[in-house]
């Protein structure tokens, strides 16, 4: 059974590419959209690991050093006030006074992240060109999981399945 919620959670991470990223530092908390990509990792044997790109003036490093925990959340749809729109797609103007409420899911990881030293820009940013160099730019951050929810409305208010790190 755990074998199989760990593939509905990889599958699900790979469906999507942009997560929430929140912190919580001297400071106080900290969160802003980011874009993600699934890794094999540690996550005991059920696992993934997951890294994130983010812009370098979002100070996300000083964050991290002060504390390496993050919370990480990958919705399955945009909503707005209860309205499905599906990724990368506008609503239109009938879908206004039509609402359809189906239910949120989300994915849910906490975990600790490090900076990842050497990032692979051109995977990261395939084609791509800018005036400066990409280490200039943005950060890569690599999350190991130590718990991921995921979260189902619409199988019932609430619904939740969760893996939990061995370690």
């Amino acid at each position: 059974m755990l074998n199989e919620l760990r593939h509905r959670m990889a599958a699900y991470l790979a469906q999507h590419t942009i997560c929430i990223l929140s912190t919580a530092g001297t400071q106080g908390a900290w969160a802003m959209p980011v874009r993600y990509r699934p890794r094999q990792g540690t996550f005991g044997r059920q696992g993934l690991e997951v890294e994130c790109l983010v812009p370098r003036w979002a100070d996300v490093a000083y964050q991290l050093e002060q504390n390496p925990h993050v919370l990480l959340v990958i919705p399955s749809q945009i909503s707005d006030c209860g309205l499905r729109i599906a990724d990368g797609q506008t609503a239109p103007h009938s879908a206004l006074r039509t609402p359809q409420f189906s239910g949120l899911r989300w994915l849910q990881i906490a975990g600790t992240a490090e900076v990842v030293t050497a990032p692979d820009w051109a995977e990261w940013l395939p084609g791509r060109t800018f005036p400066a160099s990409p280490d200039e730019l943005y950060l890569v951050i690599r999350v190991t999981p130590a718990r991921m929810d995921l979260f189902d409305e619409s199988q019932g208010w609430g619904t939740r399945e969760t893996l939990e790190s061995d370690t």
